[in-house]
């Protein structure tokens, strides 16, 4: 089975569930999950669709653990069989509470190492992909007139 039958199958019963599922695509940042899903009242699950038995690259799994420290649940689904268990996870999760571990596909914990010199910080895994540079404040001073 490919994985655009189970992504298919997810986005039918999300919807006949009464919820969305976007597509998630971005130019700036690689290894986003396939759908956030969204349910009334502002429940926001990312979720990752894969083929049975397909594992979650690199960039995916550390993508995974930034939004999940971030407080987002995040779920990998690769079979049809668990798609109505995570639906209904959905719907009874309260936003602010801890999301069940128990629902979707395993994955594998990333795996953090410092590297020498950094006393174990990892810049890198808080790294969102943004691609602009911070700007000085009193650089924008004068450019932007808010008071008219």
């Amino acid at each position: 089975m490919r994985e655009y039958v189970v992504e298919n199958e997810f986005v039918k019963a999300v919807r006949a569930a009464g919820g969305v599922a976007y597509k998630l695509t971005s130019q700036t940042a690689n290894g986003l999950p396939d759908r956030l899903v969204l349910f009334f009242p502002a429940k926001t699950v990312f979720v990752e669709l894969k083929a049975p038995g397909r594992m979650l690259r690199p960039l995916q799994r550390k993508r995974r653990y930034q939004l999940m420290q971030m407080g987002f649940p995040v779920l990998c689904i690769d079979r049809l069989s668990q798609i109505r268990p995570a639906i209904r996870a959905i719907l009874r999760w309260q936003p602010g509470t801890p999301f069940p571990e128990d629902i979707g596909a395993k994955v594998p914990d990333l795996e953090l190492t410092a590297h020498p010199g950094s006393q174990g910080y990892r810049e890198d895994v808080t790294d969102y992909g943004d691609t602009l540079e911070p700007e000085d404040p009193s650089v924008l001073e004068g450019f932007f007139s808010l008071d008219s």
